[in-house]
């Protein structure tokens, strides 16, 4: 039986209260203590004070209280009052920052994260940024939703799937707000109304559009296929703004994959070519490659030299390396130019395949490429003479009983190990360093700027 909250008795707040923020979560709202209470300020940072009318608990008991905010009493010297789409708060959680304090507080995230896996981790830690010379988000995904008797379309809010109308963002490719503004003309002009999560009704679910800085793709979500005049209408749209991959996905069912069921082509191509860290690879509707190419390879360059080392002065012998979760092959190929033999492994069949594709467009024959659950092939790839792996899987990580797996390697083994989730960080790095793994170097690269996630490096030697 689970353990029932304690509830807090309700006190009320007749007149507004000085509150101080002493932290900011990941959504960028500011945290204030007084009584038993969490008070939540809507754009306020940590270090500033404000007088605030508290109002009441999120729920019936509990701690935590949201307040509004009448006047600001002191501010910090890292607040940087943005116009136009930064302002957009409930988008970017750290859009009332100057970019720098960004990194500083992504920096401290990181060690938080160590700290929690009971890691005292001495040195600084870097942040790779973003640069704004160029956009740093080549692919984006838009939902539709109706608003005042018309198809919007932007990004859903934290933690809902309400849609904050984006007509422009600065970080993106130009065309894509171009695009997805016209395409709601489009509907708006056939009296097409977006899917209705709960109604279960409606046509137009999402939008999702990539840039590989040599071809376009787009591919449209749809809860049943479009009449053909529709569906030609779209196509013509597409044709006007160059996209040469150009789909239709059919996704007639609950689930919350932005691409899910069959996928139809109505484009001169099914795929598009992204050069990347001197290599192509293809993508199509479905391919998982990082959207910020700038950063991306920096963060390749970064995981590579460090596995490369490991075989530095054995090179009169064979060497090997893993790539898991190697998706299409993006680090294997790169592995590949360094190692005798590189074996990727990863769970998606569609993905394997790419990179059975990927590799032999890239004329590399020293890689194999496995199609399973890291956590149940891992074992037998431990057996083998294994020099340097890297591993990137998604938000979760791999667990424990991976990682204890990777345990099993020979001493002097090196792993790259990248994490997009600092609770799996805390988890699996807690795990690797008390079962014989040390840390060598820890590198954040800020892959979405202003926002609170960071992408996370962390270097470790088989002891």
């Amino acid at each position: 039986m689970s353990r029932k909250q304690k509830q807090i008795p309700f006190k009320e707040y007749d007149s507004p209260v000085e509150l101080t923020a002493v932290k900011i979560d990941e959504y960028g709202v500011g945290i204030a203590y007084i009584d038993s209470y969490e008070i939540y300020l809507d754009n306020v940072l940590d270090g500033e004070t404000v007088k605030a009318k508290i109002l009441p608990p999120f729920a019936n008991g509990s701690k935590r209280r949201p307040a509004t905010v009448l006047e600001y009493i002191s501010k910090s010297s890292d607040r940087e009052d943005h116009e136009g789409e930064l302002s957009n708060l409930s988008v970017y959680a750290f859009g009332a920052m100057k970019y720098e304090a960004t990194l500083r507080r992504k920096a401290q995230m990181i060690k938080d994260a160590l700290k929690d896996a009971d890691i005292d981790y001495k040195e600084d830690i870097k942040i790779v940024p973003s640069s704004f010379d160029e956009p740093c988000r080549y692919k984006s995904i838009r939902y539709f939703a109706n608003q005042s008797g018309r198809i919007i379309q932007g990004f859903y809010k934290p933690r809902s799937h309400q849609v904050e109308e984006v007509r422009e963002c600065q970080f993106e490719p130009k065309w894509f707000s171009k695009f997805s503004c016209e395409l709601c003309d489009l509907f708006n002009s056939y009296n097409i109304l977006a899917y209705d999560e709960e109604r279960k009704s409606g046509l137009v679910r999402s939008i999702t559009l990539r840039d590989t800085k040599v071809a376009r793709l787009c591919a449209l979500s749809v809860s049943r296929l479009p009449e053909q005049q529709i569906m030609d209408a779209y196509k013509t749209l597409c044709e006007k703004f160059n996209i040469e991959a150009i789909f239709v996905n059919l996704h007639d069912n609950d689930s919350n994959k932005v691409i899910d069921g069959k996928v139809i082509s109505l484009g001169k191509k099914q795929k598009i070519d992204l050069p990347l860290s001197g290599f192509n690879f293809k993508a199509d509707s479905r391919t998982f490659l990082q959207v910020n190419y700038p950063v991306a390879q920096k963060l390749y360059q970064c995981a590579v030299d460090y596995c490369k080392m490991a075989i530095k002065d054995s090179q009169s012998r064979e060497s090997n390396a893993l790539d898991l979760c190697c998706g299409v092959g993006t680090m294997t190929l790169q592995l590949s130019s360094h190692f005798s033999h590189v074996t990727g492994v990863e769970i998606v069949e569609e993905s394997i395949e790419a990179a059975k594709i990927n590799a032999q467009e890239n004329n590399v024959q020293n890689v194999s490429f496995i199609c399973s659950d890291i956590k149940k092939c891992i074992k037998d790839l431990a057996n083998k003479n294994v020099d340097a792996l890297i591993c990137d899987p998604s938000r979760v990580g791999i667990g424990e009983d991976a990682c204890l797996s990777l345990c099993s390697l020979k001493k002097g083994v090196h792993l790259s190990y990248i994490f997009c989730s600092l609770k799996a960080l805390s988890r699996d790095i807690r795990t690797l360093c008390k079962n014989g793994y040390a840390i060598e170097k820890v590198i954040g690269f800020d892959m979405f700027p202003y926002t609170s996630h960071v992408e996370t490096v962390v270097l470790l030697s088989r002891a």
